[in-house]
C-alpha cells in the first residue's frame, strides 16, 4: 500500500505533461532547396514523417506530401511549444514546396 502512495503523485505529475508527434531535429530546415533537395535527404535529415497523403490537382506538381510535427504542453497547457514541417514532392521525389513553423 505505501508504494502505491509514492506512485500515485508521480503518475498525477506525469500527467500533466503531454507530447504530440515525433520530434525531429529543425537545423536542417534551412538546407532544404525547392527543385534541388530529394526525398533521401528529407528522410535523412528528419527521419519517417509521422504522416504522408498524395495529393491531387496541385498547381505546383506535387503528389506527395510529408508531414513532420511535435508539441509538447505541460501543466494545464501553460507551457506549449510546437513545430511543424511540411514538404511536397513531385513525381521524381524532388521537393517542389515546403513550410516550416514553430510556437
Amino acid at each position: 500500500m505505501r508504494k502505491l502512495g509514492l506512485v500515485l503523485p508521480i503518475a498525477i505529475v506525469l500527467s500533466a505533461c503531454a507530447t504530440s508527434g515525433r520530434n525531429f531535429d529543425e537545423s536542417q530546415v534551412s538546407n532544404i532547396r525547392n527543385g534541388q533537395t530529394t526525398k533521401s535527404e528529407i528522410e535523412a535529415w528528419f527521419g519517417q514523417p509521422g504522416s504522408h497523403s498524395a495529393l491531387n490537382g496541385t498547381t505546383n506538381g506535387a503528389v506527395l506530401r510529408y508531414v513532420y510535427s511535435y508539441g509538447y504542453a505541460s501543466h494545464g497547457g501553460r507551457r506549449s511549444t510546437g513545430k511543424a514541417l511540411v514538404v511536397d514532392f513531385n513525381d521524381k521525389g524532388i521537393v517542389v514546396d515546403n513550410a516550416y513553423s514553430e510556437k
